[in-house]
């Protein structure tokens, strides 16, 4: 049970967090900064929350990282820029899955440089 609240706690936060940068962000670039910044996130937290309690890891990463973060949002973009360009549509999608990834591993080099010093 602990661990099924912390992972609703942490849904909660990420969601809210993510509605105010939606807010602040100028349109169009809201959905690049939650999902970069929240796949930067994930890769730290990969690292560095290896050893922490797994009620811990579950908030931070499930739910807070998890919700903060939107492949919904992503798939909704995507999909109404391939209904109007394909070719933007796949450049999109291609360019956020890299960008996403790329975000983790600097996250993960991150958090392991953070640890060795």
């Amino acid at each position: 049970m602990k661990r099924m609240l912390a992972v609703g706690a942490g849904g909660m936060a990420g969601t809210l967090l993510r509605a105010w940068i939606y807010a602040v962000i100028p349109s169009g670039w809201e959905l690049w900064v939650v999902n970069l910044l929240g796949s930067f996130l994930i890769g730290v937290a990969a690292i560095r929350l290896h050893d922490k309690s797994a009620e811990l890891r579950l908030f931070l990463s499930t739910g807070f990282l998890g919700s903060f973060t939107t492949f919904s949002a992503f798939s909704s973009d995507w999909f109404h820029l391939l209904e109007n360009s394909v070719v933007s549509g796949i450049a999109f999608g291609i360019l956020m899955t890299l960008c996403s990834v790329v975000a983790a591993a600097c996250g993960v080099w991150t958090g392991r440089k953070g640890r060795m010093e």
